[in-house]
């Protein structure tokens, strides 16, 4: 009986291993019998890789998959001289876990990113670019919106990644919002294909001018906009332009003959609903109009010309295919499959299935995620009412037949929650994003906040079971509006909105941290922490809510409070580099620089690439007059992060306590330079030029501060102390010293403001007057020690 219980056992562990085998590949030569030396034979050694990624774009809004409402000339060429792939699967509807799985061949259950925001690709991940940088390829990514920015770690492996944007001109930091057109993007991506045209390189261009807003540029508006199809048309326009500006990366490869030595890769990184069950953008849903995304291959090679693939591919594949055909063994394992073997003979190619996710409802929402496992004839969707549907039969998943094929429901079922187990083993831990503290605070404002959050489960909730979105459709789009309403600064309107949609569905996290910033922006702290303190009573280690909360108790003067906050996360999560940081900043705020430290220090060794706990770290040490260990802190950020924010300004700090004023000049000027907008950088250099003598530079830079920041004191104070110095009319100073002293807060700048006014009574020849206001200034002057 034993042995036969082992034999059994052995058995299922061979099946377990054929599983994994068909979801993971071994690292190894991957070159196809068909491929080995082609290049050679062509005359190249190494050859160049494209990879277009089409934003928010659907298979079946392009001619080329059988459309007719969009004229794409361009990609239907592309589509005819290369390898249409007519069944690809995007791993996630939402733009950074889709291009994380394109650029390393994991799914989200391995690589941790699982939506927009919330966690960086960890270094422990191997990207396309690291492969292809070891392999002497120059490497170049040009990104059109801020959702792919390098702090999400994509930019690893990259010696030039193009993710300049301009984020102070954005009240509310939504990732989605903050783009480039693709004519902007291709004008910079050619200028650097120009300089390394005579080099081997690896070039990524993202377009992202199919997603939200839809506003494509002339002729295509006048083209499409009139279509009378709602937005579908303007979706279609946007579609048309990005086609032209591919055309014109294929024009300029052609023109400079290196489309005979250029593997050019175009892939879809999600779709978009148009309406659809429903939804009206992306990142709910995963039905195929989120996740089927177009897959064209176009190389020089002759038998890979005008072929379409119909078995199932995945973003996944994008990895293994390109490394294959540029003739590169894989790094290691990955859960995509070279699909060269299908290019060469597609009739041959062997069947697979992919994996699509959703996890924004239960991230951002607390219902259920959504998984699915896709196949070019059916597709399954695991949720709390799971959906089976025929997708030859009912290409727009309108009719659920699981009932009718409870058998294939099972058996797709069993293999779905296979592949979540096999590709989640080994995966490393989720890696928080490489953000600035005023970026952190902006982007929780909005529901993101650049570090891992945790899944929600129906036991946490203390439920059987959670909600299935598609239950919870109208709330979602209530709480997506409401988000619009924040963006337009209509905070009123969106918490309206908000109320009503907790009203229905008390105790979203979405709608608490969208519905607390609204108070905030209208002035309402009180009202702000009811709500985050709900979110962290039903959710303690929600960090949004946290870091959203610390920012109303530090506007409150409480840092006590933060203190407090942070330590009963600590409790319960001893690992959380957020609540050590929070601890930290709190102390400093305190002017106790040594409790601070050994929370700052923690900070850093729980997550010890990320700028902004060690750039707080230096900056405690200059707190503590630690200066030689600071420096090099500093300097080390400003070679890895030339523009950090705050670096130069806390370097310019250690030099001016040290007494190295030229240098502290110089850091404070170079901090001005890349923010001009820094009152605090301005302020600090303004009293280093007046120490210097240069009252003219002096009352220069205090006058910005009182221009950029009307609404504190330091500006009108430290003016009119200039003016005292230049003997400026005694009532233009009275009348600055009062319009300080109306605004101060805090007793350092009352007690400046009743000593300047002291001085200006002096000058009057109002000695009992001059008497009360150097006794307003002393006290005020020992409330501060």
């Amino acid at each position: 009986m034993k042995k036969r219980v082992l034999l059994y056992m052995l058995a299922a562990a061979a099946i377990a291993a054929a599983a994994l085998f068909i979801f993971v590949l071994r690292p190894g030569k991957p070159a196809g019998p068909g491929l080995q030396g082609r290049w050679g034979k062509e005359g190249v050694d190494k050859p160049n890789v494209i990879i277009v990624t089409m934003d928010t774009t659907r298979a079946d809004h392009l001619a080329c998959y059988g459309y007719p409402g969009v004229k794409t000339p361009t990609l239907d060429a592309l589509a005819g001289r290369g390898v249409l792939f007519e069944q690809c699967a995007a791993a996630s509807p939402l733009t950074l876990p889709s291009h994380a799985t394109i650029m390393t061949g994991m799914y989200p259950t391995y690589h941790g990113v699982r939506i927009n925001g919330n966690t960086a690709v960890s270094e422990r991940q191997t990207t396309l670019a690291e492969v292809f940088s070891g392999q002497g390829y120059d490497t170049g990514a040009f990104i059109a919106a801020f959702v792919l920015d390098g702090r999400w770690g994509l930019n690893q492996g990259f010696g030039h990644y193009d993710d300049s944007f301009d984020l102070k001109k954005y009240k509310q930091l939504d990732l989605g919002a903050v783009q480039k057109p693709g004519n902007e993007i291709l004008d910079e991506a050619l200028a650097w294909l120009e300089k390394e045209k005579d080099r081997p390189f690896f070039a990524w261009v993202h377009l992202y001018d199919p997603h939200t807003p839809y506003a494509p540029p002339e002729p295509f508006l006048s083209e499409y906009g009139g279509r009378g199809r709602g937005h579908a048309g303007l979706y279609d326009g946007e579609i048309a332009f990005m086609d032209s500006q591919i055309g014109r990366l294929t024009g300029w490869l052609a023109a400079r003959g290196l489309d005979r030595k250029t593997v050019v890769v175009l892939v879809g990184d999600h779709g978009e609903g148009l309406g659809s069950h429903g939804e009206g953008a992306h990142g709910y849903f995963i039905y195929d109009y989120a996740v089927h995304v177009p897959f064209i291959v176009v190389t020089p090679f002759r038998e890979m010309q005008g072929v379409r693939v119909a078995v199932q591919s995945r973003t996944a594949d994008v990895f293994p295919t390109v490394l294959e055909l540029a003739d590169i063994p894989l790094p290691g394992k990955v859960h995509g499959r070279s699909q060269v073997p299908a290019m060469l003979d597609p009739k041959g190619a062997q069947q697979a299935s992919a994996y699509s996710e959703s996890m924004a409802p239960n991230l951002q929402f607390g219902w259920s995620p959504l998984h699915a496992l896709r196949t070019p004839g059916y597709k399954f969707i695991d949720a709390p009412h799971p959906e089976l549907y025929d997708l030859v039969q009912d290409p727009g998943e309108e009719k659920d037949v699981q009932n009718r094929l409870p058998d294939r429901a099972l058996s797709m079922k069993r293999e779905l929650d296979g592949l979540m187990a096999e590709t989640s083993v080994g995966a490393p831990t989720p890696q928080a994003a490489d953000l600035d503290k005023e970026t952190v605070e902006r982007l929780a404002a909005l529901g993101y906040v650049g570090a891992p959050v945790r899944a929600k489960t129906a036991a946490a909730k203390g439920q059987a079971t959670l909600a299935d979105p598609k239950d919870k459709l109208t709330v979602f789009m209530a709480v997506t509006s409401a988000g619009e309403k924040v963006m337009q600064e209509k905070y009123p309107e969106a918490a309206e909105l908000l109320e009503k949609a907790l009203s229905e569905e008390p105790g979203i996290p979405q709608a608490l941290l969208l519905l607390a910033n609204c108070h905030m922006e209208m002035g309402n702290l009180a009202g702000a922490k009811t709500r985050l303190d709900q979110l962290i009573k039903e959710d303690p280690e929600n960090v949004q809510a946290l870091i959203l909360l610390t920012n109303v108790l530090m506007k409150e003067g409480k840092p006590q409070d933060v203190i407090a906050l942070g330590k009963r996360t600590l409790a319960m999560d001893e690992r959380n580099n957020q609540a050590c940081a929070l601890i930290g900043e709190a102390y400093i705020k305190l002017k106790d620089h040594e409790k601070a430290l050994p929370y700052l220090e923690k900070a850093v060794a729980i997550q010890p690439k990320l700028t902004q706990s060690r750039l707080t770290l230096a900056a405690c040490l200059v707190g503590m007059k630690r200066y030689s260990e600071a420096e090099p802190m500093f300097k080390e950020i400003l070679r890895e992060s030339a523009k950090f924010p705050f670096a130069n300004f806390d370097l310019g700090v250690m030099y001016d306590e040290e007494g190295r004023l030229e240098e502290a000049r110089a850091s404070y000027a170079e901090e001005i330079a890349l923010y001009p907008k820094s009152h605090i950088a301005r302020f600090n250099l303004g009293k280093l030029l007046y120490k210097l003598g240069d009252r003219e530079g002096y009352m220069e830079q205090m006058r910005k501060v009182m221009e950029i920041v009307p609404g504190q004191p330091e500006g009108y104070l430290f003016v009119a102390r200039g003016l005292l110095a230049e003997s400026a009319p005694l009532d233009e100073v009275q009348t600055m010293v009062e319009k300080g002293l109306s605004l101060a807060r805090a007793s350092e700048f009352k007690a400046l403001g009743w000593f300047l006014m002291a001085d200006v009574y002096n000058r009057q020849h109002e000695p009992e007057k001059m008497k009360d206001a150097l006794q307003k200034a002393s006290s005020y002057q020992s409330k501060d020690q």
